[in-house]
């Protein structure tokens, strides 16, 4: 075995960025500026910079695309404006992204990139054949492309463990402190420019005249007993899982939409491996993939149809239904494809692929719109069913409201819901009528008071069942609870902590106090005798506190104050923090954070 010498080493790295300089200049520049950012160890400048480090490293791939195809054009200067038109786009990318480094920012940006990027990388798998085709050289490429993966990785992951461990060896023989941002930074640069520039050397720019077959014997072990393993395995399950709602007669889950989709694009990857091969090869397990394979999918495509369908039916559509159907058509689209097509052209899969993905992130047809659309309408479709039932939604009615309220609040249009209301009020105004303008709560939309000004109320019949079952209310106070409160006059301020391993008695200095978790219950004993001076009953003011939601985060803090009082003692307690279960019969607390204030005569 041949190693490589430090000469073959530059030299490839010199080849390497003579062949791709916008590409590692991109690289570089972008992973030097991530490094800078990491600097700051209060992570604001990386929430201030989020939105040019999205662009930086969605422009990687999109510009080794871009090179891998003007190398194939007969007159690549040319087209040399194309790189120019890219770097135009990244930047239009980079501008309509809005300030990332606030908390409620409209998720689907950061889909919209994840689009983007997946866009990228499948350009990369067919860019040097978009125009033309050869059938050897493409699996030569995508061979090339995955061993240059493996390989990159492994390089560049051996250099970033071994400096690490150098850092380490450094920081405990020598006692220097090498503060924690050096292995971020360290991660960076193996994996922003080491991974990069060894990814890129390698590649011969004759990539159309690489059409020598190499099928080597490690590859087919690992086909034979490995993945087509894998794909019977997934087969099987589908179809006992296929038998089993046949025999129960129900409609499938939502999560086998998933389970289909692996299995289908294993197998999609099995026929690229074995493609060139397939009829040559002594293998009966491989001569037979085609058409077994495809013949046995259709059927649990039909199945994947039937499950998202069914969630589309009852919940609406959302991004994530959005994609698994549109990725259950192109299933069905491939399958059909190299089921009866006799070239079986492969760039089909990542090209069909890439144009749905890139479609699907804008226009009325986009996932983006068409999701909204729908939650808008199905809002409108439960709201005009609880109207008709005097404004009493069942649970499950309730629910679903609540989830397109926060759908929508997340992507910043819920005032389209005003008109679908038809109450006359505006959520807009409902949402100024609260604390800083908001009907928020550490950034979470209080959706029970938005339905609760709608007039929706939880059937009293479902509030019975709930009864029976539990329910569970929660309180958080953001900041200090008791900054405000003159401890000069108590003999006595603690902070307590209840839950279910609560001590029976806490000591107190010249008292102890008693908890009783039944009917929850404060006693406070006099060290001497133990005597009682003073209870401090919790269950009413826990009951007091159900009217106001089971979130009780926007609540007034004064009304988590409690005060008591006798000849012997006075007491107040502060809830921080409270948890607690109510049923119709007992109440328990779950986890509180208690300030107790004590004055003794």
């Amino acid at each position: 075995m041949k190693f490589p010498s430090l000469i073959d080493i530059t030299g490839k790295a010199q080849n390497a960025f003579k062949r791709f300089p916008v590409t590692l200049v991109w690289a570089i520049l972008g992973s030097f500026f991530f490094i800078f950012l990491l600097e700051d160890n209060s992570g604001e400048l990386l929430e201030k910079y989020s939105d040019l480090l999205l662009t930086l490293s969605l422009g990687v791939s999109w510009l080794i695309g871009t090179q891998f195809f003007l190398e194939q054009l007969k007159n690549p200067k040319k087209w040399i404006g194309l790189k120019l038109i890219v770097l135009v786009l990244l930047f239009l990318f980079y501008w309509h992204l809005p300030d990332l480094s606030v908390s409620d920012v409209d998720p689907t940006y950061f889909v919209r990139f994840f689009l983007y990027f997946i866009a990228g990388h499948l350009f990369v798998l067919f860019a040097p054949f978009a125009v033309k085709w050869n059938k050897e050289a493409y699996w030569n490429y995508l061979k090339l492309v995955g061993y240059a993966i493996i390989r990159s990785a492994f390089f560049s992951g051996v250099l970033y463990l071994g400096l690490v461990l150098a850092l380490l060896a450094i920081d405990s023989l020598f006692n220097v402190d090498i503060k924690g941002e050096r292995y971020g930074q360290l991660f960076v640069f193996c994996l922003g420019i080491v991974n990069t520039w060894i990814y890129l050397s390698d590649f011969p720019k004759e990539i159309l005249g690489n059409r020598t077959i190499a099928f080597n014997k490690a590859l087919e072990v690992f086909v034979k007993y490995i993945l087509i393993p894998l794909v019977l395995l997934y087969i099987l399950i589908l179809y006992a899982y296929g038998l089993k709602i046949l025999i129960q007669w129900e409609l499938p889950e939502g999560w086998v939409s998933y389970l289909v989709t692996a299995l289908s694009l294993l197998g999609f990857l099995v026929q690229i491996i074995i493609n060139p091969v397939q009829n040559s090869i002594k293998s009966w397990v491989i001569n037979r993939f085609y058409p077994w394979f495809y013949l046995l999918l259709l059927p649990l495509i039909l199945l994947l149809f039937v499950a998202i369908f069914r969630r589309i039916g009852d919940y609406g559509f959302t991004e994530n239904r959005y994609f698994v159907l549109v990725g259950a058509f192109w299933i069905l689209g491939m399958a059909i494809y190299l089921l009866f097509d006799a070239k079986k052209r492969l760039k089909v899969l990542p090209i069909s692929l890439f144009i749905l993905t890139i479609l699907s992130s804008f226009g009325f047809w986009g996932a983006f719109s068409i999701s909204r659309k729908s939650q808008i309408r199905e809002f409108q479709k439960v709201y005009k069913e609880v109207a008709s039932k005097d404004n009493r939604a069942s649970s499950k009615e309730y629910g679903q409201l609540k989830s397109i309220l926060s759908y929508l609040d997340d992507r910043n249009t819920l005032s389209q819901l005003d008109v679908v209301t038809g109450t006359g009020l505006s959520l807009q105004e409902i949402l100024k009528d609260t604390v800083d303008g908001k009907l928020k709560t550490y950034g979470w939309l209080d959706t029970e008071k938005v339905l609760d000004s709608l007039g929706v109320v939880l059937d009293p019949k479902e509030l019975e069942l709930e009864n029976v079952h539990g329910n569970y209310y929660n309180y958080y106070a953001h900041g200090n609870t008791v900054q405000n409160f003159d401890i000069s006059d108590y003999s006595i301020f603690t902070k307590l902590s209840i839950d279910a391993s609560t001590a029976d008695s806490i000591s107190l200095g010249s008292c102890f106090m008693k908890y009783r978790s039944k009917l929850p219950l404060l006693t406070l004993h006099e060290k001497v005798d133990g005597q009682t001076f003073l209870e401090i009953p919790l269950e009413p003011k826990l009951r007091e506190l159900t009217q106001y939601g089971r979130n009780l985060y926007s609540i007034d803090p004064e009304k988590l104050v409690m005060e008591f009082k006798n000849d012997s003692a006075f007491a107040k307690v502060v809830f921080a923090d409270l948890g607690f279960y109510v049923k119709k019969d007992s109440i328990a607390i779950n986890h509180a954070n208690v300030y107790l204030f004590l004055k003794q005569p």
